[in-house]
């Protein structure tokens, strides 16, 4: 029998009925591996945290402002979409999370030495409650024009961090598998 160096091992030939099985050489790493995370109490991450007490916790808290802003595109689209086809379930859904993004955004204090929480309560803030107002008593047509008046203070925004070259715009294009019509 022909032996072959650890580097150079032959490939097993298996049958297409043939599975290749854990063997006592394998096994035991993946059995400590397990036996490890269990020990530490390793948890799956379930959105609750050592000391919430079932208290709200925001999936956006910490997060870099990068990806805040990808959020709040993100949630601020689906809301427009919701809008869009006069979704009430929906609207009051997306406005939630485009709040908790709002929110996670105000703490974050300074970025590029710009207050982050002042530039916010003078143009994003205000708009954002005339939208949830709007949401709150059900009017459609003024719903549509406090989004409008939302982007409008995305923009005015970016334009207070000297970034005037975001320009956030309405899109009433669907790209996502998501019906966003009234459901009965």
């Amino acid at each position: 029998m022909k032996r072959h160096s650890p580097a150079v091992r032959p490939m097993p030939t298996f049958s297409s009925c043939q599975t290749r099985m854990p063997t006592a050489r394998s096994a035991p790493p993946l059995v400590l591996t397990l036996c490890l995370g269990l020990s530490l109490g390793v948890t799956w991450p379930t959105g609750a945290r050592a000391g919430d007490e079932g208290g709200h916790h925001s999936p956006f808290e910490g997060q870099p402002l990068l990806t805040l802003m990808h959020n709040m595109q993100y949630y601020g689209h689906k809301l427009g979409l919701a809008i869009d086809a006069g979704n009430r379930d929906l609207q009051g859904f997306y406005i939630h999370e485009v709040e908790e993004v709002i929110e996670a955004v105000s703490k974050i204090e300074s970025y590029d030495g710009i207050a982050i929480p002042t530039l916010l309560s003078s143009t994003l803030k205000p708009a954002f409650e005339a939208l949830e107002a709007a949401i709150e008593i059900g009017d459609q047509d003024k719903i549509s024009a406090r989004y409008d008046n939302l982007l409008e203070g995305c923009n005015g925004c970016h334009q207070g961090a000297n970034r005037p070259y975001i320009v956030i715009e309405r899109n009433h294009d669907n790209p996502y598998p998501q019906s966003f019509a009234v459901k009965p």
